[in-house]
């Protein structure tokens, strides 16, 4: 079997595994953090879409994640939008800011993108915390329905939420890599992401394709966020919190920058260790995550998803022996 296709037994391997643990470890606590994993894949994997594939920094992709939740959460609450219709259209709202900032955003690069855009996060916090009227300020937006279908139970509800958010997840994923693997569109991001300029001289129009890139990203950003609203109900200003960025982007250091699927296993992974060693204390918990990125930066720089490349590249046992034995007899 080659590399590609160990690659994708591991996916279906893992696919299979995540369907039957909520009937194999029936444990709420799991459940929830499995959820709230699923979504934050989601997020990280739209962070990865932008800068893993175009090379556009961005520091501000949590303010996309609360604009998708607001969005959802006011239209549910106000008109009584169905939570299926929310979903879509925090995305789309999320789409259609994220485009409108894009287009004057785009024009900077680098370092100088990534302070714009954690500004303009900051712009989406101060403005949630205080516009008390449509966002309910500190408070948040609260009192809304869920998914109509879901039974009342809490308990139950869960194993229809898991599902709900393990469904998304493969929607949004499958989506998402099929635009940057196998459409021109993904070809067009990954040569701007290599040399801009060469880009342009080669007559790819970089700067439509960098604000397609923001606001494709910005959009999944969004649906995570309305996924949020709808199960944890409550919308606060904390959703445009920086720190919502920060998972993001490590989360894509984790699985594996520009791959789309290791930022799935990175969010997954990353977070469920975080809630796990909550039982040990909330700072050893942030340590055992930060220990974690800084092992794979410093010895698997390109991630979970990079070490199959690692594995690949290392010696069968029987090629470890031939050397050995090569190297004894030359001496």
């Amino acid at each position: 079997m080659g590399k590609l296709g160990a690659k994708w037994s591991f996916i279906i391997i893992t696919g299979i595994v995540l369907l039957i643990i909520p009937f194999v470890f029936p444990n709420p606590y799991l459940l929830d953090t499995l959820i709230l994993g699923f979504m934050y894949a989601i997020l990280a994997a739209s962070w990865d879409l932008l800068s893993g594939y175009t090379g556009q920094l961005s520091f501000g992709h949590s303010a996309f994640l609360a604009l998708g939740a607001y969005c959802a959460a006011i239209l549910t609450q106000r008109i009584g939008l169905s939570p299926w219709l929310g979903l879509p259209v925090g995305g789309l709202f999320a789409g259609f800011i994220g485009t409108l900032i894009g287009i004057p955003v785009l024009r900077v690069r680098g370092h100088y993108l990534a302070i714009v855009t954690l500004g303009f996060s900051e712009v989406i916090r101060l403005t949630a915390q205080n516009w008390l009227k449509l966002t309910g300020g500190p408070y948040g937006v609260h009192d809304y329905v869920t998914f109509p279908s879901f039974p009342e139970n809490p308990i139950l509800a869960k194993y229809y939420f898991y599902y709900t958010a393990f469904g998304l997840l493969l929607i949004c994923g499958a989506v998402m890599y099929l635009i940057c693997e196998h459409t021109q569109i993904g070809k067009a991001f990954k040569s701007i992401r290599e040399d801009q300029t060469l880009a342009e001289a080669l007559g790819i129009n970089t700067t439509f394709y960098k604000v397609l890139g923001f606001s494709l990203s910005c959009f999944f950003a969004g649906v995570a966020g309305a996924f949020y609203a709808y199960y944890v109900r409550l919308v606060s200003p904390y959703v445009a919190e920086s720190i919502n960025t920060v998972w993001a982007v490590g989360m894509v250091i984790l699985g594996g920058l520009g791959t789309l699927i290791g930022p799935i296993y990175g969010a997954i992974v990353l977070y469920s260790i975080y809630q796990a060693m909550r039982f040990v204390g909330v700072v050893y918990n942030l340590i055992a995550v930060g220990a974690v990125i800084l092992i794979f930066v410093t010895y698997f720089p390109n991630g979970i998803w990079g070490v199959w490349d690692w594995i690949s590249k290392k010696p069968s046992l029987q090629g470890r022996n031939i050397l050995l034995k090569n190297i004894f007899r030359s001496h």
